[in-house]
């Protein structure tokens, strides 16, 4: 089985990066896994005999995309490929679905969340989807959106969670702290669907009556300088703490109290496992893994999209409650150990390549 991968994720061209750990793993599973990431300069990288990632570079978005299309045309003229696979449901999926219309292909259409969903990305993804041979997502609710939305048969749509191979390393030394403070910890990218601004709202209402309460926010990103604004505008001062991208995320997880996730839009919410991983209560925003896996009382707290006063109740009950904290935390442990194993989401996605390719 040879399988030509499209990804938007340069970290594939780090060999060391949790994307390209779990990617090579892949090997076992086929003859070949080629993946083409557009990029800012060409690259090759064997990360087994069997799997490889090849960066496409090019000096903007047009130019890139232009040459990957070269580059996958150039190689699907040399090699026999069985399936086309793609991480994107906009641009690189229209290259995808080009190409495997033009080489006779199955296609399969990877989703993950549908961030900045509008113009025409929406028009492409309404285009494109029906028109995949299959559809992988990582959720229950994805596929529901696939078929309510975008009219997608069932039988087409495959549900395979990410796998989890964080583990709570419980070495490393603790993040120094106010030990009379309650540790609120968002680790995320800081880009406007994760909702950080309605956050710091929700901790400054908070405040008033709970001023132990901080939030301390792991992660980099084009909302940080903006963030930082309104933090300083809400008066929260150090009780916001921009920590900026880390690799030590287990001494985070097991310094803070409790975790919080309040985006727009998620296609699963891997942070969200990170966090019970490492044994911490959860409230997050009905979006990704909530439902499945962050059930609302029992494995952690749901609050509505974009209900900031909910979340301010929802915090405060984790604040007030210590008992709720460790039944929110046993029951989440237990949700995590239900989740299907590397090796069981890796035959998942054999079986699945394997219904497309003899279609």
């Amino acid at each position: 089985m040879k399988i030509l991968n499209f990804s938007l994720d340069q970290s594939l061209l780090n060999r060391e990066s949790v994307a390209s750990r779990r990617i090579s793993n892949l090997g076992g599973l086929v003859e070949r896994y080629l993946i083409l990431v557009p990029a800012r300069f060409n690259s090759k990288l064997d990360l087994t005999p069997q799997v490889a990632v090849t960066g496409v570079g090019g000096k903007n978005k047009p130019l890139s995309a232009f040459r990957l299309l070269i580059k996958a045309t150039e190689i699907l003229n040399n090699t026999h490929f069985d399936l086309i696979t793609v991480q994107d449901v906009y641009f690189l999926a229209l290259i995808a679905w080009y190409l495997a219309k033009k080489f006779k292909l199955p296609l399969e259409i990877q989703v993950h969340g549908f961030e900045r969903f509008s113009g025409w990305r929406k028009i492409l993804a309404r285009f494109l989807l029906p028109k995949a041979t299959g559809g992988r997502v990582v959720s229950q609710r994805l596929k529901k959106q696939l078929i309510a939305d975008f009219k997608i048969e069932p039988a087409k749509i495959t549900v395979i969670p990410i796998t989890n191979e964080f583990k709570c390393d419980p070495t490393p030394a603790l993040i120094p702290r106010d030990e009379s403070a309650f540790i609120f910890l968002t680790v995320a990218r800081l880009v406007k669907v994760k909702n950080i601004a309605g956050e710091l709202r929700a901790l400054a209402k908070l405040r008033q009556a709970y001023p132990q309460a901080h939030l301390w926010l792991v992660g980099d990103g084009p909302e940080r300088q903006r963030l930082e604004h309104l933090s300083a505008q809400l008066n929260l001062g150090e009780a916001v703490k921009f920590w900026g991208q880390r690799k030590d995320l287990s001494s985070f997880y097991r310094s803070a109290d409790a975790f919080v996730l309040f985006s727009d839009s998620e296609g699963w919410g891997l942070s969200v496992i990170e966090a019970g991983t490492c044994v911490l209560p959860v409230v997050m925003s009905d979006v990704g893994c909530a439902g499945e896996v962050v059930k609302d009382d029992s494995s952690g707290l749901v609050v509505p999209v974009g209900d900031e006063s909910a979340l301010v109740k929802a915090m405060k009950r984790l604040l007030d409650d210590g008992e709720l904290r460790q039944t929110l935390v046993k029951g989440l442990t237990q949700e995590l150990v239900n989740l299907p194993s590397q090796a069981e989401t890796f035959e998942a996605y054999r079986t699945a390549w394997t219904k497309l390719i003899r279609k």
